[in-house]
């Protein structure tokens, strides 16, 4: 299904430098989906009804069609680098096994400071995110990739990465992002355009990109 939908039509690959683990995987967002892929959608439905019943309180898809619901092919060499999403809940299904590709997790690692787009937060998240602090003061969980497992955590919370693939196969796996009802996000046009669109220049990644455009510390870098 996925490997069809690759022959015919045109796959976006991110690749953006981020210290040791940088973005380079390849992206099939919710448009796509919506268009060529019905199964991806059921599972989806599927996918939220389990997040009600395991998290206490009403929870929604974002209502922007082409972050809610993605698929992230990530290739021999490829990762992502550390970060905490956008939205309160994030549902990875896992399509397949990979040597690598683990999603490296620190669950409730963050310390909200008011706005997570305050300067403050943004140079908090860079710091506690450094490999030293994580190591001595962070609580890792690794998730290795397996088909069918479902991995439901606290995007917003919890600092995560996934390790670089490195074995001969693809990591494939589906991320569907939920957060309350009516939630807005002052950055999103810009996020989208770096984690969905190909074309260069995109300027540094926007969680951590300076009121006036300049790029603070990296995050997680090691």
């Amino acid at each position: 299904m996925i490997a069809r939908y690759r022959t015919e039509n045109t796959v976006p690959v991110i690749r953006r430098e981020s210290g040791d683990r940088p973005l380079h995987y390849f992206v099939i967002d919710g448009i796509g989906i919506r268009s060529h892929l019905p199964a991806i959608t059921d599972l989806f439905a599927d996918v939220q009804k389990t997040v009600a019943q395991k998290i206490d309180e009403t929870l929604v898809p974002l209502p922007d069609e082409q972050v809610a619901c993605n698929i992230n092919i990530t290739g021999p060499g490829g990762s992502y680098r550390w970060h905490y999403d956008r939205n309160a809940v994030t549902a990875i299904l896992y399509l397949n096994s990979s040597e690598g590709g683990e999603t490296e997790c620190f669950p409730n690692y963050r310390f909200p400071m008011g706005r997570t787009d305050s300067a403050l937060q943004r140079r908090l998240d860079c710091f506690i995110s450094s490999s030293l602090v994580r190591n001595v003061f962070g609580r890792r969980l690794l998730v290795k990739p397996k088909p069918g497992r479902l991995l439901i955590m606290r995007g917003d919370r919890c600092l995560h990465s996934v390790r670089p693939v490195t074995g001969k196969g693809e990591r494939v796996n589906v991320i569907m992002s939920f957060d309350t009802p009516g939630r807005a996000f002052d950055i999103a046009d810009q996020l989208n355009k770096y984690l969905y669109n190909d074309s260069a220049g995109s300027g540094g990644d926007p969680n951590y990109r300076s009121p006036h455009g300049q790029q603070d510390q990296k995050s997680g870098d090691d």
